[in-house]
């Protein structure tokens, strides 16, 4: 990092880059109100053991971006009986419960949406009450996994009325099929058709629930329940050839388990996510469809390794087109990424468990017009928008032979995101892109940045700062992404310092700003257009049955064989270059403008002042020899802004009170105009 930027980061960490959400609250303490708070993250409890005094009370409080509870296994509490309702009434985000304690005893809970109601799997957490011995318990020994089917067919309707009710019947290796809903008035929706109006909840191992018909067999959430298929702390399920639509939150759920497979599947027009995956290993996505999220398409998050592959998917319609939070040794390839707010965008967050996200491999995909402003996108994934790939405070990514054109901001744009640590970005592999029609840049490098990111042999036309490929090129044998190893950029032992570009991170604040401020567009996932039909699983109902078990293993992906998808006929490259003034974009909606020139210019516009007083007073100083002006005059350049200003204050002969006016009153005004942006934009 260049020393001249040291005091930008400082700012900048006061401003919070916060691309993807962020929140600095603090959980309160015991103390003189005998509270403390638990918080409700997507999908854990921020405390594993939490202990309070009897008589005490605890604040549950969300903070994630689905709706969440906490149920005591033996029932005796829960945040929905503390508000007079139901044992599992959900809590939403930015809500919390108090629940108060007048009962000794250890208390393991749940959340019924994440969670076995056992309290043994999934998103669960202990509360000791009182002054009672506790110790956790130690892991069991995992048991062996199935891997073959047992040959039993359960099938819904004809044996079994509903899916849930097939599903609690089914052992593990059992084939759940499903056929399309009868045509009768208890299973006919809103819209006319015919689908099972349930939630589908899969805590038994190793089966395989399919649809006869992947545009027929239809799981509706009717816009009033949170989940399509939720499976929890199950290993090895796989769920194929149907359709889950208009759940609040998430379509299709894997959470807290090893072994999962999702194919075949269309997702559309859910309130959060699509296909998700969540604290899951081993596992893939492939030949689905998914639109209409207010977050992502597609969701890999909180884990290390992941060993999880998505490929021949299709995200459109959506905030993201993926979202991985603190997810490592991912696989992204040969998939399409269209008309979302954003493409596919990798995170760092602190809500959530290991971060940061590394060792991510994007090949081979299809990603273009990315800007989609009739998307439905909730406000803490707006800060990316506009751009095909983004790298969002993470490490060791590779990003080869894709095709990205036709992208409002960038193209691939690296960037560090503020949760409530603040995360930079370093050792990505860039190379070999084909980049086309990005407004602002084709190839983004924000700051501050760690290093080891390096660029080569991408074909596009503009990069932020100039020539990336020149000042940091990969060497031959470069390596980053999935299973690849240690990365390295391989430049040999001479390395040239980082460079990165700080009015491009700065306009994004803008686009959180405009989120925060309310002037981001406002679209109902509801109101998203319906897919049209996808292609079926070939050998439907008569396909082989497969646990979901060894999934990575058995897929048989050669990253090297993947090349560059061709541009389809019906996409028109074209968009504007946007216009800039030191790189702080001046067409991209005001907020973007003024917070960069803000924050970039302006600090500048003061330096600037600052050395031209220091070099006037030098000119006129009569005391110092020639050499001693020219150190000075040095120190004043070479030294950005710290130089400057130590010579205004400590030596300069003009009046006090100007070089006091100039120096001191310059950075307070700065600080407050800084600190009001802030405020405006939300960030604080």
């Amino acid at each position: 990092m260049r020393w001249s930027v040291w005091w930008v980061a400082a700012v900048l960490a006061g401003l919070a880059v916060v691309l993807l959400g962020c929140s600095s609250d603090a959980d309160s303490q015991p103390g003189a109100s005998a509270r403390i708070t638990v918080d409700m993250e997507d999908n854990f409890f921020g405390r594993e053991v939490t202990r309070v005094g009897v008589g005490d009370t605890v604040r549950f409080r969300n903070r994630g971006v689905v709706p969440h509870n906490a149920i005591a296994v033996d029932g005796s509490w829960s945040t929905g009986l503390a508000l007079g309702e139901d044992l599992a009434y959900l809590t939403d985000p930015g809500d919390h419960v108090d629940v108060t304690f007048d009962e000794p005893g250890v208390y393991t809970y749940y959340c019924s949406l994440h969670a076995t109601s056992d309290g043994l799997q999934g998103m669960v957490a202990t509360l000791v009450v009182g002054d009672v011995e506790y110790q956790a318990a130690g892991d069991d020994a995992p048991d062996e996994p199935l891997r073959e089917w047992t040959g039993t067919t359960r099938r819904v309707p004809d044996d079994h009325p509903t899916i849930q009710n097939a599903v609690d019947a089914a052992e593990p290796g059992d084939l759940v099929l499903v056929g399309p809903a009868p045509e009768t008035p208890e299973h006919r929706t809103a819209d006319g058709t015919y689908a099972y109006r349930e939630q589908v909840d899969i805590t038994t191992p190793y089966i395989t629930v399919r649809g006869t018909d992947r545009n027929a067999v239809v799981i509706d959430g009717e816009h009033e329940r949170p989940l399509g298929i939720n499976t929890v702390a199950a290993d090895g399920v796989a769920i194929e050839n149907l359709t889950v639509r208009n759940a609040t939150g998430n379509g299709i759920y894997w959470a807290s388990l090893r072994g999962f497979r999702g194919s075949y599947l269309t997702a559309y027009n859910n309130g959060v996510y699509g296909i998700y995956s969540y604290d899951a290993a081993d596992g893939l996505f492939e030949h689905s469809y998914a639109s209409g999220s207010g977050d992502a398409s597609f969701y890999i998050g909180q884990c290390d390794p992941c060993d999880a592959i998505i490929t021949d998917v299709i995200a459109e319609n959506s905030g993201l087109g993926y979202s991985g939070t603190n997810s490592s040794e991912v696989f992204l390839v040969n998939s399409v990424w269209r008309n979302n707010g954003a493409g596919i965008v990798p995170n760092t967050l602190d809500s959530q468990r290991l971060p940061p996200f590394g060792r991510v491999t994007i090949a081979g995909n299809l990603i273009h017009d990315n800007d989609n402003r009739e998307a439905p996108a909730l406000n803490s994934v707006w800060g990316p928008f506009g751009s095909g790939i983004a790298l969002a405070g993470g490490l060791d990514t590779l990003i080869e032979r894709n095709l990205i054109v036709n992208h409002e901001r960038h193209g691939i744009s690296i960037i560090p995101n503020l949760s409530r640590n603040f995360w930079m970005s370093g050792g990505h592999v860039v190379r070999d892109n084909h980049l086309e029609a990005s407004g602002y840049s084709d190839i983004t490098l924000s700051g501050p940045a760690l290093s080891g990111s390096c660029f080569a042999g991408n074909e596009h036309s503009h990069t932020v700062p100039a020539g990336l490929e020149t000042i940091a090129g990969c060497g031959p044998a470069a390596v980053a992404g999935a299973h690849a190893g240690a990365a390295d950029p391989d430049r040999g032992g001479f390395r040239l310092p980082s460079r990165f570009e700080l009015a491009s991170t700065l306009s994004t604040i803008g686009l959180v700003a405009e989120a925060e401020l309310g002037i981001k567009p406002d679209n109902d996932y509801r109101d998203t257009p319906p897919p049209p039909p996808q292609p079926q699983m070939p050998g439907g109902s008569d396909a082989e049955v497969v646990p979901a078990v060894d999934v990575f293993d058995n897929a048989g992906l050669d990253v090297e064989a993947i090349s560059t998808p061709e541009l389809p006929d019906d996409v028109t490259v074209a968009r504007p270059a946007i216009a800039t003034a030191g790189n702080v974009p001046l067409n991209l909606g005001w907020p973007s403008t003024v917070f960069g020139l803000l924050g970039w210019l302006l600090p500048f516009s003061l330096f600037a002042a600052w050395v031209a007083l220091a070099v006037l007073d030098l000119a006129r100083r009569q005391d110092l020899s020639p050499a001693g002006k020219a150190g000075w005059v040095a120190g004043v350049l070479v030294v950005p802004f710290a130089g400057a200003a130590g010579y205004l204050l400590a030596v300069a002969q003009l009046p006090v009170w100007l070089r006091w006016v100039t120096v001191v009153g310059g950075t307070v005004v700065l600080a407050v105009v800084f600190g009001a942006a802030a405020v405006v934009g939300g960030l604080l």
